[in-house]
C-alpha cells in the first residue's frame, strides 16, 4: 500500500477578469443619462451622471491585464491533537490597488483563527491559523480567493484551491509504568535478565578475570584483599510488546480534545502512551488493528522512528469500516514470548473472542479495558446512562470469562494503569514449573 502523503501546498489560476454587476449599472446608467441630457438639453442630468461616468471610465483604465495564481500553504501537515498551524495564501503577481478576500470553509475538527474564516489579502499576501482538535487523517476547509480592482469594476473568482490535507497524530495520555517487561530476550532493552552480563544492574563483586573492562575495577575490595576484584552486572534485554487495537465501534459523543472523548479516543491514546513507553526503554514492539480497513500493515520495530510509525498508523484508523474482520490475519505470526495486550471497551463479542484465542495458545495476555466511564454517568441523559449500565451488566459475564481463563482485564487509568498486572506476571514467569523428565 502507498505511503500516504499530506498535500502541502495547493496552486490554481483564478481566471480572466470580468465585470461586475456594479461597473454594467455605472456604465448603463451613464450612458443612458448623457443620452437623456443631450435629447432633452437637461444639463442638470448631465451634472448627475458625471460621476458614475468617472467611476465606469476609471475602473475600465485600472482593470488589470494579468492572469493571477492563487497559492495555499500549510505550516505543517502533520500535527498532534490540539496544536495549531499556519495556512499563509498569496496571489502572484501581487497587483497594486486590486483588494482580494480568502475565505476558508469549515471542516470538522478544524477550528479557524479567525473563527470566520475571513481574511483580507494585502500586498496579495493572507495569514490564517488552524487548530487540529482531533486525530486522524482529514482535509483542512477548502480556500476560497476572490479579487477586484479598482472601484470593484473587475473581480475575478471566487475559485475553490485544490483541498490542503493534514494528518493529526493522536496526543498519547499520561502513561508510565515501573514494572518489569516479562519475557525479555533482547539484547539492547533496559529490562534486567536474571543472567550475568553487560548491563546497568549490580550483581556481585568476583575477582578479576582477563578481558574485564578496567572500569569494572572495584578498588575498595581490591586494596583490603591484595587481589583485583570487578562489579559484574546483569545483562539488559529487550522484550516483545503486541498492541491489538479495537477499532469497531466509536461509542460516545465526539467532542476532540477539548471535550469528553469516545471509546476509541481512549483507545488510540491509550495506544500511543504504551507505544511510547515501551519504544522509548527499547523494546520492540508491534500493532495490529482489528475492524477498521485500509490501515497499513506496522511491522516490529523500535526507536523513535518506530513510535512514528506507530502515530501514522493510528492517526490512519477509521472505526467500523470493516465489520467483516475476525482478527485472525491480525494476530497470525505473532512471537509467542510477547506481550500481548489487547486495548479494547469489550463491546465487540470478535474482540473477547480474540482474547480467548491468544490465551489458548499460551501467550501472555492482558486485556484494557477501555470503556469511557461518563457514558454511563451522564446526568444529561438517564436513559441512556441506563441503557449502557444494562450493557455492562451482561459485559461483565464475557469479563469474568477472560478472568477465569487467567486474563487479566484492567480499567484504563493512565500513570500506573499496568503495574500491578505486569509485576504478577513477571512474578508468575520467574516461579518454577513443573515439567516431565
Amino acid at each position: 500500500m502507498p505511503a500516504w502523503r499530506p498535500r502541502q501546498v495547493a496552486t490554481r489560476r483564478l481566471g480572466g477578469w470580468e465585470p461586475t454587476a456594479a461597473h454594467q449599472r455605472a456604465v448603463i446608467l451613464a450612458a443612458a443619462g448623457a443620452i437623456a441630457a443631450v435629447l432633452g438639453r437637461r444639463a442638470d442630468l448631465l451634472v448627475i451622471v458625471t460621476p458614475l461616468v468617472v467611476a465606469a471610465v476609471w475602473g475600465h483604465l485600472a482593470r488589470p491585464g494579468t492572469e493571477v495564481t492563487g497559492t495555499a500553504r500549510l505550516g505543517d501537515t502533520t500535527l498532534r491533537e490540539g496544536t495549531a498551524t499556519g495556512l499563509r495564501v498569496t496571489t502572484e503577481p501581487a497587483l497594486a490597488d486590486v483588494h482580494g478576500v480568502v475565505t476558508v470553509a469549515q471542516a470538522p475538527w478544524v477550528e479557524r483563527k479567525p473563527s470566520s474564516g475571513i481574511v483580507e489579502l494585502e500586498d496579495g499576501v493572507a495569514a490564517l491559523g488552524l487548530r487540529s482538535t482531533r486525530w486522524g487523517r482529514r482535509r483542512v476547509g477548502t480556500v476560497s480567493i476572490a479579487l477586484a480592482s479598482t472601484w470593484g469594476a473587475f473581480r475575478t473568482g471566487p475559485v475553490d484551491l485544490p483541498d490542503l490535507e493534514s494528518a493529526t497524530l493522536p496526543l498519547p495520555a499520561a502513561f508510565d509504568a515501573s514494572a518489569p517487561t516479562p519475557h525479555p530476550r533482547g539484547i539492547v532493552g533496559l529490562n534486567r535478565s536474571n543472567r550475568p552480563g553487560s548491563g546497568s544492574e549490580f550483581n556481585t563483586v568476583r575477582p578479576f578475570h582477563p578481558g574485564d573492562r578496567l572500569r569494572r575495577i572495584h578498588w575498595p575490595i581490591s586494596m583490603r584483599t591484595g587481589a583485583l576484584h570487578v562489579t559484574s552486572t546483569f545483562t539488559d534485554e529487550d522484550a516483545h510488546v503486541f498492541l491489538l487495537v479495537d477499532c469497531f465501534s466509536d461509542l460516545g459523543p465526539r467532542e476532540g480534545i477539548d471535550g469528553r472523548p469516545t471509546s476509541l479516543d481512549v483507545t488510540v491514546r491509550a495506544a500511543g502512551a504504551i507505544s511510547e513507553h515501551f519504544l522509548r526503554s527499547n523494546d520492540r514492539l508491534t500493532l495490529r488493528t482489528v475492524g477498521a480497513a485500509e490501515v497499513p500493515v506496522l511491522g516490529v520495530g523500535s526507536g523513535t522512528n518506530h513510535l512514528r510509525r506507530v502515530l501514522d498508523t493510528l492517526a490512519a484508523i477509521s472505526p467500523a469500516t470493516e465489520r467483516r474482520d475476525t482478527g485472525e490475519q491480525a494476530v497470525r505470526g505473532i512471537d509467542p514470548m510477547a506481550l500481548c495486550l489487547v486495548l479494547s471497551p469489550l463491546i465487540d463479542p470478535t474482540m473477547v473472542g480474540l482474547a480467548h484465542r491468544l490465551a489458548a495458545r499460551g501467550m501472555t495476555v492482558v486485556v484494557v479495558d477501555t470503556f469511557p466511564e461518563h457514558l454511563v454517568t451522564d446526568p444529561g441523559n438517564v436513559y441512556q446512562s441506563l441503557a449502557w449500565r444494562m450493557r455492562l451488566l451482561s459485559r461483565d459475564a464475557e469479563v469474568h470469562s477472560l478472568r477465569q481463563r487467567g486474563v487479566p482485564v484492567v480499567p484504563w487509568r493512565g500513570p500506573g494503569s499496568l503495574d500491578l498486572v505486569l509485576r504478577d506476571i513477571a512474578r508468575r514467569a520467574s516461579a518454577p514449573r513443573m515439567a516431565r523428565r
